[in-house]
Order: C-alpha cells, then structure tokens, then sequence
C-alpha cells in the first residue's frame, strides 16, 4: 500500500480528545489512513458479495486483500491517488502482480484499486493496459452502493490490528519456507528440480519484495540456445539493490537452481556463465544449490569475475534459511548477502 494517501472520507480522528489531526504524528497518520482506505475497500466487496482475506502472502508476495468469488481468488492491491511520477511505480507494481499468473491459488485478473488519477496521461495509461485491472475507489463504492448500503456494524481494523494480521501472516509463511528448505536439505528427494526451482523464488520474493520484481521462470533467450530457471528485475528503493545494479552494471538477476545431493563443481560454473553479458545488462547470477558448491565451483566463479566481471554467487539451502532466521529484518537479509559477496570479491586470486 502506498504511503502517499491523501485524506480519507469519514476520517475523523481526535474529536473526542479534543486535538487536531495534525498534532497527530505524522507515521501515525499515514497508519490510520492506510487502515481506513482498507476499510473501504473491504467494505465495498463485501457487499458486492465476495469473500475477503487480509493480509495473505502467495507465493511469497504480500498482498493486501484476496477476495473470493466462488472459484474465482483475485489478488487485489491498494494504492493512492496516481500521478504522472508514479506511473513507474505502478508498472513495477503490475509486474509484481502478474507473476502469480498461471499459480493454482488464483484464476481471475489482478486488481490495484486507486484512489484516482493525477493527470488525464496515467488515466489514459491505465485504461489501455491489460495485465491488471486498475479500478478507482469512487467506482468501487459506487457500485457496492448499488447492490447494498454500507453496513454501519462493520467496524475497521485499528492499524494495530491490521499490522498484526500482516505480521501473522508472514511468520506463518517464513516457518513454511524454513521447514520446506529443512526437509529438502536433509532428503533432496522430497522436490523435483522443478519444485525446488518454485521454492527458492518463493524465498526471494518472500525476502525481497519488491526489491526484486518481475519474475519470469523459464526464460530464454530468442535464439533458443539459453534457458534459465528464472529472472527478476530490479528497482533501486534500496541500497544494496541500488549498488548491486550499479557496481555490476546489470538491470536483472539472473537465477539458476541446482537440486542435486552433492555440492555443486566447476562444471555448473561454466554452464551458467553462458547466459550473462555485460552487453546486454545481465551480469548478476544467484547460483542456488541445495549443498552449496565445491573448491572447483568456487574458483570457476572467481574466473567469471576476474576475466569478464560476471558475478556467480553461490548459496546454498543453509544460507536461505539463515536469511528468513532474520525475520523482518531485511537489512540483515541484505547484508548476508553483502557479505558473501565482500568475502568473494577480496579472495579474488590474481
């Protein structure tokens, strides 16, 4: 949800109290307009007769809302007013959006609900792609109101309530992928290359959301000569991803998942190499592999980076697992990866 939200209809906060809303601090204003822009949104499917759950992660990706109509689960994600500046934000939140597509636990087209357009360009805009619905609020109500009127019992969770059930939700789903990894890292037959393939995109997205955006599996190249696992983009909110992008010349990472029972050689090295280029911004691969690698992996990587400045980090399941130990800490998730990196860049031989 965007931190950006203009004031809400039906707000009123401090009345009894006896202080003005802008003595309220400034976090705390934002918390309890996010609360009430949820509401509304929550309230409007309600009577338009779905099911709603809050606060759900799929597949790894924070969602606001999922409603349920029938077979029908609809991720749906809520924004602010859009403005010509931000409709690079929303694109990225679009793509964010349709990795789910073809998943088991949804069928019908994402939804970002706005709370309107800026200039008539991000109108224009929204109204002419086609990978998500974008609906704006005013539109939505308008329709609930049409069906039934707003229902004065059903109260709006306090932003408290609502970060908790994020919180729930994510703890839930961090135990998930930690046990998953656990099982996989003590019997590799318990996935499929496949399946193991969707677990570790499911970390990452998990970790960093949306950090890394975007993910497409299976991808390759025109030629057909080269596929790989999966690709992400990345955005530069951080400082890590800002750097990494920057100091490695890359808009992507690249990511290749190795299912095997021993360590990975020299030989995964090699064949991964093939896909990254410098000419065409792909220099960064995350090179994942249920026991890490061997000594000849490590010095095959170290020939990438020292010939042709491509960067192959090796991780294995331990180090996915130590980053979700993390919990919501990304800047400690961020910074193991910072270090393994600072630690194979300086062994770097001559």
């Amino acid at each position: 949800m965007t931190s950006n939200l203009p004031a809400m209809r039906g707000l009123a906060i401090g009345r009894s109290t006896g202080f003005s809303y802008d003595e309220i601090p400034t976090a705390e204003r934002q918390a309890r307009a996010e609360a009430n822009l949820l509401h509304r949104v929550v309230s409007a499917y309600r009577r338009l007769g779905y099911i709603v759950h809050q606060g759900v992660v799929l597949n790894g990706i924070q969602l606001d809302l999922l409603i349920e109509d029938g077979p029908k689960k609809t991720p749906v994600e809520i924004s602010g007013e859009v403005g010509s500046g931000q409709i690079d934000k929303l694109r990225r939140e679009v793509l964010r959006l349709v990795t789910l597509r073809g998943r088991d636990a949804w069928t019908d087209t994402p939804v970002i609900i706005v709370t309107g357009f800026a200039t008539p360009v991000t109108a224009h805009w929204a109204r002419h792609q086609t990978e998500v619905r974008i609906i704006r609020l005013d539109d939505l109500e308008a329709e609930a109101d049409a069906q039934a009127p707003p229902n004065p019992d059903f109260a709006p969770l306090s932003a408290e309530d609502l970060e908790q059930q994020r919180a729930q939700a994510r703890l839930a789903e961090r135990e998930t992928l930690i046990a998953r990894l656990r099982a996989h890292d003590a019997d590799a037959g318990v996935l499929t290359p496949t399946d193991y393939e969707g677990l570790c995109k499911e970390v990452f997205r998990f970790l960093f959301d949306p950090s890394l955006f975007g993910f497409e599996s299976q991808t390759g190249t025109s030629d057909g000569a080269n596929r790989y696992d999966f690709i992400c983009r990345i955005a530069t909110d951080r400082a890590f991803w800002s750097a990494l992008k920057t100091d490695f010349r890359t808009r992507a990472i690249l990511f290749e998942c190795k299912n095997y029972t021993d360590p990975i050689t020299a030989d995964q090295i090699y064949s991964t190499e093939r896909y990254l280029f410098s000419s065409a911004l792909r220099t960064v691969c995350f090179l994942i592999a249920r026991k890490g690698g061997d000594d000849s992996c490590q010095r095959a990587a170290q020939g990438a980076m020292r010939e042709s400045g491509k960067l192959i980090l090796v991780l294995s399941n331990l180090d996915l697992i130590e980053m979700l130990e993390f919990g919501d800490d990304i800047d400690s998730a961020e910074n193991h990866l910072d270090v393994l990196i600072w630690r194979f860049i300086i062994s770097l031989p001559r």
